[in-house]
């Protein structure tokens, strides 16, 4: 599953809040990445198998809406997700809201069988951000399901540092440090800090290439 957070890569974009005289002009962006592993929330779910992605979203005013294909992880296959989200800015704080569904077409992951109703994972999406730290909460629409992924990323220039919290029914934390070489190439060492299931303890280093169109 994609984390949408463009530390790694955010749907929600913020913009400017205010009224125009003219309708707002519509924006196309894509882009598409190669990475060591698919790097997931602090988990290595690539397994160090190298993942290639695309992205292809359009923005006018506060809306954006996109979607995101990737090879995948070695235990769910190839997956897309779709997602859309509106933010602003209110006197320096940014904020946005939206929403994200992870599709599986090739079957390597069926989330019905995993307890999900109707075979459905979607996400809403809320973030706030101020003087470069932004705080998103990620929860998951799900009925009978407890599990939140809570985030707090800081801006610092070419070097980006993240907290992430799993919340719920699954309990680990991880803290991921990025750098960023040039605006394409980025190295991520994400650390889990701490875990109530998964075995892993040492860092997981990812670099990853992202060319736009």
């Amino acid at each position: 599953m994609k984390t949408f957070n463009k530390t790694l890569i955010a749907a929600a974009t913020l913009t400017t809040f205010g009224l125009a005289a003219a309708p707002a002009a519509v924006a196309l962006d894509a882009s598409a990445s190669v990475a060591t592993s698919y790097l997931w929330r602090g988990l290595d779910l690539g397994s160090g198998t190298p993942a290639v992605s695309a992205d292809v979203s359009t923005s006018s005013g506060g809306f954006t809406a996109g979607v995101w294909v990737s090879s995948g992880d070695t235990a769910a296959g190839t997956e897309y997700d779709l997602y859309a989200s509106y933010g602003g800015e209110i006197g320096g704080l940014g904020y946005s809201v939206g929403i994200a569904r992870y599709n599986y077409p090739t079957g390597g992951f069926d989330p019905e069988v995993a307890g999900f109703e109707g075979g459905d994972l979607t996400d809403h999406i809320f973030s706030l951000s101020y003087g470069g730290v932004t705080a998103t909460v990620y929860d998951l629409d799900e009925d009978g399901t407890d599990y939140k992924y809570n985030t707090v990323a800081f801006d610092l220039g070419s070097v980006g540092v993240l907290y992430g919290d799993h919340d719920g029914d699954a309990e680990m934390s991880h803290v991921d440090l990025s750098y960023g070489v040039t605006e394409e190439l980025t190295f991520t060492v994400s650390k889990i800090v701490s875990s109530a299931f998964a075995s892993e303890t040492d860092a997981t280093v990812v670099a990853s290439y992202t060319l736009p169109f």
